[in-house]
């Protein structure tokens, strides 16, 4: 190896100004921790806590963005992996786990008759809309928030934009898959109209439970506006699914999308996604996939496992978990003028101007609580009564040190 790389800290990503081997782009949204100015690394999970490597542990309330609804090392999944395990990672082909996992996920989503694995929400993302583009004929997809960072719905470029810079950039900067993307504004009053309008032409609607998803109704008019305009609709429920509700969003909301993508929580940590449908997925004329890790077969597993505890008391410990939270940061918040938006269940908090997400997230992590302050509060089944009031004490501490000074 290059004495270069060898002198080199691995365990630095390399920050602006920072050494190392890793890319300074790689796992950008991880290295919040880094970004104010606290160690990014951690050697081990188990239940409620993560590990630094000088052993101190942490409460996770960031969950690796998501994928941990269980806990961190949830018992079930370890016997389910140790069992397959020894058989390898793949069989080259296809190993029964795969249909019986696809069983499991239709059985979940009412408008499910097939389903197919991927390993990443956004592997899964741009194969929902291929198959949009290929049932519909048409090259237009309307998105609502952020769907992943594979092109043509990823950005070529780091800074935020507005809703029209990002379209006209999408369009004149090197897309050469030729797709028109037309990013709607969810907040607007005037959502159903901008849907009526940009839908004529389009293939497809993706739309993403969030935080800050509008009122249901106002969801159903969307999905009825696009239907209309001869658009299919896809839920990406990447990150909300199995948190958001359960089985999945739409089941609570009375809709039937046309696919769905779920990933994240689905495996509780282990690399795994889903594309569930009905039709588009029958036939290879709209729908046929090569990914070369689709059927790895040990995520299979821990994914059968995690949807038993789901279903068998782990949803209803985490949405417990993450209610008391809920609450708890909506007495505490207004104290500090810290608003607390989204639902029980997937909820994010929104700072005051005065406050930078750095400050909040060294407060939080000297208080013994790993939380991005730019994203969602992510609880798990693991989190009991003592975890969630450790919590709020830390929260209460760090707004004192970081808002009240």
């Amino acid at each position: 190896m290059r004495d270069d790389v060898l002198t080199r800290d691995p365990r630095r990503p390399a920050a602006p100004g920072g050494k190392g081997p890793l890319a300074p782009g790689a796992q950008v949204w991880h290295n919040f921790a880094l970004s104010a100015g606290r160690p990014a690394f951690f050697r081990s999970s188990k239940g409620a806590r993560v590990f630094a490597e000088d052993g101190t542990g942490l409460l996770d309330l960031y969950g690796g963005s998501g994928t941990i609804i269980l806990g961190h090392g949830n018992q079930a999944q370890i016997e389910a992996v140790s069992s397959v395990l020894g058989s390898g990672a793949t069989v080259s082909l296809r190993h029964p786990l795969e249909p019986r996992l696809a069983a499991r996920v239709v059985e979940l989503c009412p408008e499910a008759e097939y389903a197919a694995f991927f390993k990443t929400g956004s592997e899964a993302v741009h194969a929902a809309i291929t198959a949009c583009i290929r049932a519909t004929g048409r090259r237009k997809v309307l998105t609502t928030t952020y769907h992943g960072w594979l092109l043509p719905l990823g950005y070529l470029k780091p800074e935020r934009r507005s809703a029209a810079e990002r379209t006209s950039a999408r369009e004149s900067s090197g897309n050469a898959s030729g797709v028109d993307v037309v990013d709607l504004d969810w907040q607007s009053p005037d959502l159903v109209k901008q849907v009526r309008e940009a839908a004529r032409g389009a293939a497809c609607v993706l739309i993403t439970p969030n935080a800050l998803t509008p009122a249901p109704e106002v969801v159903r008019e969307v999905v009825r506006a696009a239907r209309d305009a001869g658009a299919l609709v896809v839920f990406d429920e990447v990150k909300a699914g199995f948190r958001y509700a359960y089985p999945n969003v739409t089941a609570v909301w009375d809709l039937v999308p046309d696919l769905r993508v779920l990933s994240k929580a689905m495996g509780n940590g282990f690399p795994i996604a889903a594309l569930a449908g009905g039709e588009l997925l029958a036939s290879e004329s709209t729908f046929s996939l090569f990914s070369t890790y689709a059927s790895e077969f040990v995520s299979m597993a821990a994914a059968t496992a995690c949807l038993d505890e789901l279903a068998g008391g782990g949803y209803d410990a985490f949405a417990a978990a993450s209610s008391a939270l809920h609450d708890g940061l909506s007495e505490i918040g207004p104290r500090y003028g810290v608003a607390v938006r989204g639902i029980p269940t997937f909820f994010r908090l929104e700072l005051p101007g005065t406050v930078h997400p750095d400050e909040l997230c060294r407060a939080l992590y000297d208080r013994g609580v790993l939380y991005h302050p730019l994203d969602e509060v992510l609880a798990s089944a693991a989190w009991g009564s003592a975890e969630v009031e450790q919590a709020l004490a830390a929260f209460s501490g760090a707004l004192d040190e970081t808002i009240l000074g």
